[in-house]
């Protein structure tokens, strides 16, 4: 019987793997680039709230952006890697109508999710507020910002440019964000000095940050919203709402577990609680921007991947290199994390230097496990993934609840660390699982 040589396809797969993993630091370049300048200024930006604003203050600030950030976590749908999955099978089958009913779909999802989204703030603000010790007067600028970061919605045009590999027009994009952000913070210590003053300013670098993403994206691109088409598209595609649902399911517990953390420190410490936790974690995030950013920049190799039987090897190379960045990344936080903290907070936040670095560990294992995920969810498994980001959110928020009450802010850390190791080990079990048969889309008559 003669025997089947493998050789030829490992070598090919080996070689896909490697052209994907430099197209994915190539792409990761650009983004570092901005989200290293993001860092820099992120850093100033928090600098000048904390000092303007004072630890109480300051912590009333951050309440309000959690409860805005949390709301447009759960409404909002992460069409982006709708965009990249439907889009990159479409493009390979020439079909360039489809490409443009598949972003058309995914606009219409931003909208709906916007308008919902505003509802619930009026809610959102009127039923926390007096929990988390907001003063009524606040409440007006707090609808404010939540509505300006409902209507920012980017992930359409964001998916848009990595379907397109256009990641240096996103990174100058992601740029407009903290330079607005850093330039408003400026004029508020100066002009406004108060919470509304810092609201008004993240709320103009939001809609800034949106109308860059758009007008980057629709330069090469036009916007159809033409309803025979988006019906075309739900019968092609069978399991569209199903993606699209879980993948919002499953970021909303990913997004809204960091905003929760950060209401619970609040209601239960009150708004100095929550401005310490804040600043501790801003730090944490300043360092470890290369999470989110590797994520972005593989999901789409990592499609790609797939269709080659490459994304196993890529898989495993990428998660080496998260592991080795993961470890140098603690160290930092170790070392220089309290004289970080100096520079940038008064003495009143000094008590954050063990919660960043609790934090930048937990970011640490987001890292290691960063393409985990997206990897699960490329390969047609968004179910499975959304499933394990339920127990580790759950993990997450029991620990908090146990933890917080007895030590207070660092006890809101080690919840967020625990429920982080849980979600690395569970979608890293999850991704070597083999995935399932991929859908065919239903062609339909012309």
């Amino acid at each position: 019987m003669a025997r089947f040589d493998d050789s030829a396809a490992k070598g090919a797969g080996g070689e896909a793997a490697t052209a994907g993993l430099r197209r994915v630091g190539v792409n990761a370049g650009w983004l570092l680039g901005a989200r290293g300048f993001q860092a820099v200024l992120s850093i100033a930006y928090l600098a000048m709230a904390t000092r303007t604003l004072g630890l109480a203050d300051f912590g009333r600030f951050t309440l309000i952006v959690a409860i805005g950030q949390g709301i447009s976590a759960v409404v909002g749908f992460q069409t982006w890697q709708f965009v990249v999955r439907y889009g990159t099978r479409a493009q390979v089958e020439g079909d360039a109508p489809g490409v443009d009913r598949i972003i058309a779909f995914a606009a219409l999802l931003d909208l709906a999710a916007a308008l919902v989204g505003s509802l619930l703030a009026l809610f959102a603000i009127w039923l926390l507020g007096p929990a988390l010790k907001v003063p009524r007067d606040l409440y007006g600028a707090a609808f404010g910002f939540c509505f300006a970061i409902l209507i920012a919605v980017r992930s359409t045009p964001i998916g848009v440019l990595r379907l397109d590999q256009r990641f240096r027009d996103a990174a100058l994009a992601d740029s407009v964000s903290p330079a607005v952000r850093a330039a408003g913070a400026a004029l508020a210590a100066v002009l406004l000095p108060s919470v509304t003053g810092f609201l008004l300013a993240w709320a103009v670098a939001e809609l800034a940050t949106a109308a860059a993403y758009w007008w980057a994206a629709l330069r090469k691109r036009g916007l159809a919203l033409a309803p025979a088409g988006l019906r075309r598209l739900a019968r092609e595609e069978p399991s569209l709402w199903r993606f699209v649902f879980l993948t919002n399911l499953s970021s909303t517990l990913t997004l809204t577990a960091k905003q929760f953390t950060l209401i619970v420190v609040g209601a239960f410490g009150g708004p100095a609680a929550a401005g310490m936790f804040r600043v501790a974690a801003q730090l944490a995030q300043a360092m470890v921007k290369a999470t989110q950013t590797f994520s972005r920049a593989a999901y789409a190799e990592l499609v790609l991947a797939i269709t080659t039987g490459s994304d196993r090897a890529l898989l495993a190379r990428l998660t080496l290199i998260a592991g080795a960045v993961a470890v140098a990344m603690v160290g930092v936080a170790a070392l220089f994390g309290e004289p970080l903290l100096r520079l940038i907070a008064t003495r009143q936040f000094s008590g954050a230097y063990w919660p960043i670095v609790i934090l930048v560990g937990a970011a640490g294992l987001d890292l290691l496990g960063f393409a985990f995920e997206p990897a699960m969810t490329a390969r047609g498994q968004a179910g499975a993934a959304f499933r394990l980001r339920v127990v580790a959110t759950g993990v997450q928020a029991g620990l908090l609840f146990l933890l917080l009450p007895p030590f207070g802010t660092i006890g809101g850390a080690w919840a967020t660390f625990c429920g982080s190791l849980v979600a690395v080990l569970l979608t890293g079990w999850g991704v070597l699982r083999p995935a399932p048969p991929e859908p065919a889309r239903r062609p339909q008559p012309l």
